[in-house]
């Protein structure tokens, strides 16, 4: 089912900022104005049929697309069903809740690019360090630039395969923010090669929204700035995990193509949580995705936020990852000579039993003064799943993003998904120390 996405008044702007003066602008990407059409309701059906035929309960989709030509310019399409996990349906709308991950990271990235970047882009992480600021953390950590925790180049530990070393030996649960702390303080990882190399690490984003919160360093404090400063500025409803209601999150599902049935419900929520909250805490619905989407696009303004995205979409570091260039929380894919997939900027997301992404044009100019033309998000409450339903196969909210960004300039598909820009990692789990 399609409906139109809704366009939320208050403090958002309707129409794009004014053009500056003698502004540079890279093309990666030039979409002729006429050549965006949407996606019709069959095409979308088609998509995502064959993993709702194979299974036909508890599995629902919420995608969002949107251009600058489309009237309204932010679509939704709805399909599927889903329960909470006391077995009570849940509409499948504009409001049903999903668990976006580490799209959250997004959210983290603009939060700094406003309250710290856009008064210095030099700050380290030694500035918050005590006796310069609040956290009482090791010296070891304060050389390292605040944009590398944003862009994955901070030397942290890659932090989503087992066995890497960055929380404590006996791994509390709930993990605290106090708890990664003193962990920091105590016995911090150790960090190798700063600014020159991919490394992809929560940790370092749930670092900063430690330096976020300010003094006392909280959680509470970081989750009102991100609410007061984002959230509601640009009409959001979005909470984070820890203040999300079980009987209004849908039940979510693991795939793992070697067993029968391939899914199986699965618990909600991550380990780290909720001092990840700056990495992987966010939880919100297809209303608020449209309106993140519309804004990172920049269709919907905002004057204090929409300046801001020149900074975040634009590489930040020389460091790449494969065919990516390295934003603030966001991959820039520039696709090889030839290829037909398009340019994208893009953030994925997974954990236990839901899985997502988002992604859009570059812009043809300058990101929030010239609108990107076509982007899309995807959410599904099941992880693991799979583009063509074998276990490794590539990211399935990828996958449908990169059909649906095709589908938008008028190419079909192809069959063979290889040469889709392909980030997702597996994902580490707690192994408990005894």
């Amino acid at each position: 089912m399609r409906i139109p996405g809704a366009i939320q008044a208050g403090q958002i702007l309707h129409q794009p900022a004014e053009k500056p003066e003698n502004t540079i602008r890279p093309i990666w990407w030039e979409v002729p104005l006429s050549s965006i059409i949407q996606p019709t309701e069959s095409q979308l059906d088609s998509l995502v049929e064959p993993y709702l035929v194979r299974q036909q309960l508890g599995l629902g989709f919420a995608i969002g697309y949107a251009s600058p030509q489309f009237t309204p310019p932010g679509q939704l399409y709805f399909r599927g069903n889903i329960q909470n996990q006391f077995g009570g349906r849940l509409r499948l709308d504009g409001d049903a809740l999903f668990e976006i991950a580490s799209i959250s990271k997004t959210f983290t990235a603009t939060l700094y690019a406003l309250l710290i970047r856009s008064v210095s882009a030099l700050k380290t992480v030694g500035d918050y360090i005590a006796p310069n600021g609040p956290l009482h953390i090791s010296s070891t950590l304060a050389d390292i630039p605040l944009d590398a925790l944003m862009n994955y180049t901070s030397g942290l530990p890659e932090d989503d395969e087992n066995g890497s070393v960055d929380t404590p030996p006996y791994w509390p649960l709930p993990y605290s923010l106090r708890a990664m702390l003193s962990y920091l303080d105590a016995c911090p990882p150790v960090i190798t090669k700063t600014g020159c190399q991919y490394t992809y690490s929560n940790l370092g984003f749930a670092l900063m929204a430690a330096i976020l919160a300010g003094s006392p360093p909280t959680l509470a404090a970081f989750r009102n700035l991100v609410e007061s400063k984002i959230f509601g500025p640009l009409g959001m409803k979005s909470r984070f995990f820890s203040e999300v209601s079980l009987a209004h999150l849908p039940l979510g599902y693991e795939y793992d193509y070697q067993q029968s049935p391939v899914y199986e419900a699965i618990a909600p929520g991550f380990e780290f949580l909720p001092a990840y909250d700056g990495a992987s805490g966010v939880v919100a619905s297809a209303n608020d995705m449209l309106q993140w989407l519309l804004f990172n696009m920049g269709i919907n303004q905002n004057p204090e936020l929409t300046p801001l995205l020149p900074v975040l979409q634009q590489p930040s570091t020389k460091v790449v990852y494969g065919n990516y260039k390295l934003g603030l929380s966001w991959f820039i894919f520039e696709p090889t000579s030839g290829s037909n997939v398009p340019a994208s900027i893009s953030k994925e997301g997974a954990l236990d039993g839901f899985d997502s992404c988002i992604a859009f044009l570059p812009s043809s100019g300058t990101p929030g003064v010239d609108p990107s033309q076509a982007g899309v998000f995807v959410l599904v409450n099941a992880d693991q799943i799979t583009g063509d339903q074998q276990s490794n196969g590539p990211f399935l909210p990828s996958v449908l993003a990169n059909d649906i960004l095709l589908i938008m300039q008028g190419n079909y598909p192809p069959a063979d998904k290889s040469a889709y820009p392909r980030l997702f990692r597996p994902r580490r789990r707690r192994i408990t120390t005894r």
